[in-house]
Protein backbone atom coordinates (compact mmCIF):
# COMPACT_ATOMS: atom_id res chain seq x y z
CA UNK A 1 0.00 0.00 0.00
CA UNK A 2 1.34 3.32 -0.56
CA UNK A 3 2.36 4.95 2.56
CA UNK A 4 0.70 8.45 1.73
CA UNK A 5 -2.48 6.25 2.23
CA UNK A 6 -1.55 3.96 5.22
CA UNK A 7 -4.46 3.96 7.68
CA UNK A 8 -1.99 4.93 10.42
CA UNK A 9 -1.04 8.32 8.75
CA UNK A 10 -4.46 9.19 7.29
CA UNK A 11 -6.98 8.29 10.62
CA UNK A 12 -7.39 10.73 12.88
CA UNK A 13 -4.97 11.67 16.10
CA UNK A 14 -2.56 8.98 14.46
CA UNK A 15 -0.88 12.02 11.96
CA UNK A 16 0.63 13.23 15.04
CA UNK A 17 2.50 9.89 15.48
CA UNK A 18 4.96 11.92 12.94
CA UNK A 19 6.70 13.74 15.57
CA UNK A 20 6.64 10.76 17.78
CA UNK A 21 8.72 9.58 15.05
CA UNK A 22 11.02 12.21 15.07
CA UNK A 23 11.43 12.36 18.53
CA UNK A 24 12.46 8.53 18.53
CA UNK A 25 15.17 9.28 15.54
CA UNK A 26 16.34 12.20 17.87
CA UNK A 27 17.37 9.97 20.62
CA UNK A 28 19.32 8.11 18.41
CA UNK A 29 21.22 11.12 17.07
CA UNK A 30 23.58 13.13 18.79
CA UNK A 31 23.35 16.79 20.39
CA UNK A 32 24.55 18.64 17.47
CA UNK A 33 22.47 16.13 14.74
CA UNK A 34 19.49 16.66 16.62
CA UNK A 35 19.41 20.38 16.57
CA UNK A 36 20.73 19.97 12.83
CA UNK A 37 18.22 17.83 11.68
CA UNK A 38 15.56 16.54 14.14
CA UNK A 39 14.31 20.15 15.41
CA UNK A 40 13.81 21.64 11.54
CA UNK A 41 12.28 18.44 10.59
CA UNK A 42 9.71 18.67 13.40
CA UNK A 43 9.40 22.49 12.50
CA UNK A 44 8.50 21.58 9.14
CA UNK A 45 6.26 18.63 9.67
CA UNK A 46 4.25 21.28 12.02
CA UNK A 47 3.88 23.59 8.96
CA UNK A 48 2.45 21.08 6.76
CA UNK A 49 0.21 19.43 9.35
CA UNK A 50 -1.11 22.89 9.90
CA UNK A 51 -1.93 23.37 6.42
CA UNK A 52 -3.18 20.34 5.80
CA UNK A 53 -5.49 20.23 8.81
CA UNK A 54 -6.61 24.03 8.40
CA UNK A 55 -7.32 23.58 4.34
CA UNK A 56 -9.82 21.11 5.41
CA UNK A 57 -11.05 22.72 8.52
CA UNK A 58 -11.83 26.30 5.98
CA UNK A 59 -13.32 23.60 3.68
CA UNK A 60 -15.46 22.58 6.40
CA UNK A 61 -16.82 25.60 7.99
CA UNK A 62 -17.20 27.87 4.99
CA UNK A 63 -19.71 25.28 2.98
CA UNK A 64 -23.38 25.46 4.05
CA UNK A 65 -25.23 22.25 5.09
CA UNK A 66 -27.70 21.83 2.61
CA UNK A 67 -30.77 19.13 2.83
CA UNK A 68 -30.97 16.89 -0.14
CA UNK A 69 -34.07 17.60 -1.68
CA UNK A 70 -33.06 20.92 -2.67
CA UNK A 71 -29.50 20.62 -2.79
CA UNK A 72 -27.76 22.37 -6.11
CA UNK A 73 -25.62 19.89 -8.03
CA UNK A 74 -22.11 20.63 -7.26
CA UNK A 75 -19.78 20.86 -4.55
CA UNK A 76 -21.96 20.25 -1.07
CA UNK A 77 -21.85 19.32 2.36
CA UNK A 78 -24.25 16.63 3.40
CA UNK A 79 -25.62 15.12 6.90
CA UNK A 80 -27.95 12.56 7.38
CA UNK A 81 -27.95 8.82 7.82
CA UNK A 82 -25.89 5.95 6.81
CA UNK A 83 -27.61 3.45 4.83
CA UNK A 84 -26.77 -0.09 2.90
CA UNK A 85 -28.31 -0.84 -0.40
CA UNK A 86 -31.45 -2.48 0.25
CA UNK A 87 -30.18 -6.02 -1.82
CA UNK A 88 -26.43 -5.53 -1.46
CA UNK A 89 -25.57 -5.52 2.19
CA UNK A 90 -21.65 -4.79 3.03
CA UNK A 91 -20.25 -6.86 6.15
CA UNK A 92 -17.35 -6.21 7.58
CA UNK A 93 -14.07 -9.09 6.65
CA UNK A 94 -12.72 -9.26 10.57
CA UNK A 95 -15.70 -9.09 12.96
CA UNK A 96 -18.43 -9.78 10.39
CA UNK A 97 -20.47 -6.74 11.39
CA UNK A 98 -23.19 -5.08 9.23
CA UNK A 99 -21.57 -1.79 7.95
CA UNK A 100 -21.51 0.54 5.18
CA UNK A 101 -17.95 0.83 4.93
CA UNK A 102 -14.99 -0.46 6.70
CA UNK A 103 -10.99 -0.79 6.10
CA UNK A 104 -8.43 -3.19 7.87
CA UNK A 105 -5.26 -4.13 7.64
CA UNK A 106 -2.33 -6.58 9.21
CA UNK A 107 0.60 -5.67 10.67
CA UNK A 108 3.77 -7.50 11.78
CA UNK A 109 4.67 -7.11 15.30
CA UNK A 110 8.27 -7.55 17.18
CA UNK A 111 9.94 -7.21 20.11
CA UNK A 112 10.49 -3.82 19.96
CA UNK A 113 7.41 -2.37 19.24
CA UNK A 114 5.95 -3.98 22.51
CA UNK A 115 7.86 -0.92 24.10
CA UNK A 116 8.74 1.12 21.28
CA UNK A 117 5.29 3.22 19.86
CA UNK A 118 7.46 4.59 16.69
CA UNK A 119 8.76 1.37 15.60
CA UNK A 120 4.67 -0.14 16.30
CA UNK A 121 3.94 3.09 13.45
CA UNK A 122 6.39 2.62 11.13
CA UNK A 123 6.22 -1.97 11.21
CA UNK A 124 5.42 -2.97 8.04
CA UNK A 125 2.22 -3.53 6.61
CA UNK A 126 1.09 -7.08 5.45
CA UNK A 127 -1.80 -6.88 4.49
CA UNK A 128 -5.02 -4.34 3.83
CA UNK A 129 -7.99 -3.63 2.36
CA UNK A 130 -10.46 -0.67 2.10
CA UNK A 131 -14.22 -1.33 0.97
CA UNK A 132 -14.95 0.73 -2.27
CA UNK A 133 -18.36 -0.24 -2.16
CA UNK A 134 -21.22 2.68 -2.62
CA UNK A 135 -23.62 3.07 0.24
CA UNK A 136 -26.70 5.47 0.83
CA UNK A 137 -26.68 8.58 3.03
CA UNK A 138 -30.57 9.38 3.95
CA UNK A 139 -32.27 12.27 4.70
CA UNK A 140 -35.35 12.58 5.44
CA UNK A 141 -37.57 10.78 2.97
CA UNK A 142 -34.40 11.58 0.16
CA UNK A 143 -31.19 9.42 -0.39
CA UNK A 144 -28.39 9.48 -2.64
CA UNK A 145 -25.40 7.49 -3.28
CA UNK A 146 -22.10 7.97 -1.91
CA UNK A 147 -19.03 6.45 -3.81
CA UNK A 148 -16.09 6.11 -1.12
CA UNK A 149 -13.33 5.92 -3.40
CA UNK A 150 -10.82 8.60 -2.86
CA UNK A 151 -12.34 10.14 0.34
CA UNK A 152 -11.06 10.64 3.57
CA UNK A 153 -13.02 8.66 5.91
CA UNK A 154 -13.25 9.34 9.58
CA UNK A 155 -14.46 5.67 10.85
CA UNK A 156 -15.81 5.72 14.55
CA UNK A 157 -15.56 2.00 15.50
CA UNK A 158 -12.66 0.20 16.33
CA UNK A 159 -11.28 -3.08 16.85
CA UNK A 160 -8.18 -4.66 16.78
CA UNK A 161 -6.78 -8.72 17.80
CA UNK A 162 -3.54 -10.54 17.70
CA UNK A 163 -3.07 -13.35 14.93
CA UNK A 164 0.00 -15.27 16.18
CA UNK A 165 2.92 -12.88 15.92
CA UNK A 166 0.33 -9.81 13.61
CA UNK A 167 -2.32 -7.89 14.54
CA UNK A 168 -5.28 -7.21 12.77
CA UNK A 169 -6.75 -3.96 12.97
CA UNK A 170 -10.52 -3.43 11.41
CA UNK A 171 -12.24 0.55 11.34
CA UNK A 172 -15.64 0.65 10.58
CA UNK A 173 -18.92 2.88 9.70
CA UNK A 174 -21.65 0.96 10.64
CA UNK A 175 -25.28 1.28 9.11
CA UNK A 176 -27.40 3.84 11.09
CA UNK A 177 -24.60 5.83 11.83
CA UNK A 178 -24.72 9.73 11.40
CA UNK A 179 -22.94 10.41 8.37
CA UNK A 180 -21.61 13.54 7.07
CA UNK A 181 -19.94 14.09 3.48
CA UNK A 182 -18.83 16.71 1.36
CA UNK A 183 -17.85 16.30 -2.12
CA UNK A 184 -19.27 16.71 -5.46
CA UNK A 185 -23.11 15.88 -5.79
CA UNK A 186 -24.33 14.78 -9.43
CA UNK A 187 -27.22 13.65 -11.05
CA UNK A 188 -27.50 10.58 -13.31
CA UNK A 189 -29.88 12.17 -15.36
CA UNK A 190 -28.45 13.10 -18.88
CA UNK A 191 -29.09 15.90 -21.11
CA UNK A 192 -31.78 15.38 -23.91
CA UNK A 193 -30.45 13.98 -26.71
CA UNK A 194 -29.74 16.15 -29.76
CA UNK A 195 -30.72 14.68 -33.44
CA UNK A 196 -27.37 13.09 -34.35
CA UNK A 197 -27.54 11.16 -31.23
CA UNK A 198 -31.12 10.04 -32.16
CA UNK A 199 -29.75 9.09 -35.30
CA UNK A 200 -26.84 7.07 -33.87
CA UNK A 201 -29.24 5.34 -31.66
CA UNK A 202 -32.07 4.01 -33.87
CA UNK A 203 -28.95 2.86 -35.87
CA UNK A 204 -27.47 0.46 -33.27
CA UNK A 205 -31.14 -0.69 -33.05
CA UNK A 206 -31.39 -1.37 -36.80
CA UNK A 207 -27.82 -2.92 -36.10
CA UNK A 208 -29.37 -5.29 -33.33
CA UNK A 209 -32.69 -6.72 -35.49
CA UNK A 210 -30.22 -6.96 -38.71
CA UNK A 211 -28.04 -9.25 -36.74
CA UNK A 212 -30.89 -12.01 -36.26
CA UNK A 213 -32.57 -11.71 -39.86
CA UNK A 214 -34.99 -14.93 -38.60
CA UNK A 215 -36.60 -12.52 -36.44
CA UNK A 216 -36.13 -9.15 -38.84
CA UNK A 217 -38.31 -10.97 -41.29
CA UNK A 218 -40.71 -12.72 -39.07
CA UNK A 219 -41.41 -9.20 -37.96
CA UNK A 220 -41.85 -7.64 -41.03
CA UNK A 221 -41.53 -9.40 -44.09
CA UNK A 222 -45.09 -8.42 -44.58
CA UNK A 223 -46.03 -10.58 -47.99
CA UNK A 224 -43.23 -13.22 -47.19
CA UNK A 225 -41.44 -13.43 -50.11
CA UNK A 226 -38.38 -14.70 -47.44
CA UNK A 227 -36.47 -11.11 -47.69
CA UNK A 228 -36.46 -7.43 -46.09
CA UNK A 229 -37.74 -5.10 -48.98
CA UNK A 230 -37.66 -1.32 -49.35
CA UNK A 231 -41.18 -0.64 -47.82
CA UNK A 232 -40.61 -3.49 -45.63
CA UNK A 233 -37.47 -1.65 -44.12
CA UNK A 234 -39.26 1.44 -44.04
CA UNK A 235 -41.63 -0.14 -41.62
CA UNK A 236 -38.98 -1.61 -39.74
CA UNK A 237 -36.96 2.06 -39.37
CA UNK A 238 -40.00 3.49 -38.48
CA UNK A 239 -40.63 0.83 -35.76
CA UNK A 240 -36.74 1.15 -34.60
CA UNK A 241 -37.79 5.01 -34.03
CA UNK A 242 -40.71 4.63 -32.25
CA UNK A 243 -38.76 2.48 -29.35
CA UNK A 244 -36.11 4.80 -29.32
CA UNK A 245 -38.28 7.75 -28.56
CA UNK A 246 -40.14 5.42 -26.06
CA UNK A 247 -37.09 4.92 -24.59
CA UNK A 248 -36.22 8.14 -24.22
CA UNK A 249 -39.86 8.90 -23.10
CA UNK A 250 -39.09 6.53 -19.80
CA UNK A 251 -35.72 7.83 -18.96
CA UNK A 252 -36.91 11.23 -18.78
CA UNK A 253 -39.81 10.10 -16.87
CA UNK A 254 -37.43 8.45 -14.11
CA UNK A 255 -36.68 9.99 -10.90
CA UNK A 256 -33.29 10.85 -11.45
CA UNK A 257 -30.33 9.02 -9.07
CA UNK A 258 -27.96 11.35 -7.26
CA UNK A 259 -24.29 10.53 -6.53
CA UNK A 260 -21.76 11.93 -4.46
CA UNK A 261 -18.25 11.49 -4.88
CA UNK A 262 -14.81 12.78 -5.23
CA UNK A 263 -14.65 16.47 -6.41
CA UNK A 264 -13.08 17.42 -9.86
CA UNK A 265 -11.48 20.72 -8.55
CA UNK A 266 -8.99 18.27 -6.37
CA UNK A 267 -10.33 19.88 -3.27
CA UNK A 268 -10.70 17.31 -0.55
CA UNK A 269 -13.46 14.55 -0.22
CA UNK A 270 -14.47 14.07 3.34
CA UNK A 271 -16.69 11.17 5.15
CA UNK A 272 -17.31 11.44 8.58
CA UNK A 273 -19.86 10.69 11.16
CA UNK A 274 -19.41 14.15 13.33
CA UNK A 275 -21.88 16.67 12.39
CA UNK A 276 -20.68 19.44 10.55
CA UNK A 277 -20.07 21.60 13.21
CA UNK A 278 -17.87 19.06 15.60
CA UNK A 279 -16.06 18.08 12.00
CA UNK A 280 -15.11 21.47 11.86
CA UNK A 281 -13.83 21.51 15.24
CA UNK A 282 -12.05 18.44 15.09
CA UNK A 283 -10.34 19.79 11.87
CA UNK A 284 -9.15 23.33 13.57
CA UNK A 285 -8.43 21.13 16.95
CA UNK A 286 -5.80 19.38 14.57
CA UNK A 287 -4.20 22.14 13.14
CA UNK A 288 -3.48 24.44 16.11
CA UNK A 289 -2.01 21.15 17.41
CA UNK A 290 0.15 21.21 14.66
CA UNK A 291 0.81 24.51 14.65
CA UNK A 292 1.90 24.24 18.01
CA UNK A 293 4.10 21.36 17.75
CA UNK A 294 5.81 23.03 14.71
CA UNK A 295 6.28 26.34 16.84
CA UNK A 296 7.82 24.58 20.17
CA UNK A 297 10.36 22.61 17.65
CA UNK A 298 11.06 25.53 15.88
CA UNK A 299 11.91 27.79 19.47
CA UNK A 300 13.92 24.67 20.59
CA UNK A 301 15.79 24.82 17.47
CA UNK A 302 16.59 28.76 17.91
CA UNK A 303 17.48 28.14 21.78
CA UNK A 304 19.95 24.92 20.73
CA UNK A 305 21.15 26.38 17.66
CA UNK A 306 22.30 29.20 19.50
CA UNK A 307 23.74 27.85 22.48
Amino acid sequence: MNWLTSPWLRNGWAGFSIYLILGWISLRLGHHDFTRFALPAMSVAGVIGWWLAYRRYRLVADTPTSRLGSAALGRVELYGTARCHDSAPIYSPLTGKRCVWYRCWRYRNDSRSQLDPADLALSREMQSEVSEWSFRLIDGKHEVIVQPDGAEVQAPHRESQRDGNDTLVEEWIAEGDPLYVTGQLESSAGPIPDASQFRRDVGQKLAEWKADPDWLKRRFDLDGNGSIDEQEWLAARAAAEREVRQTYKELAEAPPTLLMRRPDDGRPYLIDTRSPRDTARWYRLRAWLHAAAGVIAFIAWLKLGIS
